[in-house]
């Protein structure tokens, strides 16, 4: 099974193999996002609106999961999501994407790719609680600015709004995974608006 992170990875790629994300900043926010959510899924970690917790555990086989719970874990203090998204978010997205292009056979990527941006417009237009991974990567690329790059044809506000009852649907089906996803979600757009917040008045 795919990771959630690298499943949002694989959506990147353009058909020159360069990667179109509208800016590499946001997108390696959403994938700090998409490890977080998978994190808190599978019990890995605490993750609330203004703390990640550890709670234990080995190694999980997922490269930049791991890179996260290592950095938290060693951490000695609470922070939040947001604030991981900022201190990870450019080794994250280096990390998976490398991991994206070991992923595929040589000359398999370009599949690969088509593959994963079908799963997740499918996820996302139902919205298809069955495929949390797929629905997750859909929000967090909403959040991050990348939506574009799977429904290149849905309008920002759209994709918002469908956003917002992908995880509603997916909070009444599945009430952890659901709320892990609204808080990875919240992370992600919180950490974006810092960020503008300070170049739009540095010092």
């Amino acid at each position: 099974m795919t990771s959630t992170p690298l499943l949002l990875a694989l959506c990147g790629p353009g058909d020159d193999g360069g990667w179109p994300w509208s800016s590499r900043s946001e997108a390696g926010r959403a994938v700090v996002g998409a490890a977080l959510f998978e994190l808190a899924r599978e019990g890995r970690l605490e993750l609330s609106d203004d703390r990640v917790v550890p709670c234990g555990g080995g190694p999980t086989g997922g490269g930049v999961q791991d890179q996260l719970l290592g950095r938290v874990s060693r951490a000695g203090r609470a922070r939040a999501p947001w604030v991981w998204m900022e201190l990870l978010g450019p080794d994250a997205l280096r990390h998976v994407e490398e991991e994206c292009a070991h992923a595929a056979a040589p000359g398999a990527l370009r599949r690969r790719v088509g593959e994963a941006r079908a799963r997740v417009a499918r996820a996302a237009e139902r919205p298809d609680v069955s495929d949390a991974s797929a629905l997750a990567v859909a929000v967090l690329l909403a959040a991050g600015r990348c939506g574009h790059l799977v429904r290149p044809s849905v309008p920002p506000d759209t994709m918002t709004r469908q956003a917002d009852e992908a995880m509603a649907a997916l909070e009444r089906s599945a009430p952890h995974s659901g709320h892990a996803l609204r808080r990875a979600s919240a992370a992600v757009r919180r950490s974006i608006a810092v960020s503008a917040a300070v170049l739009a008045f540095p010092g």
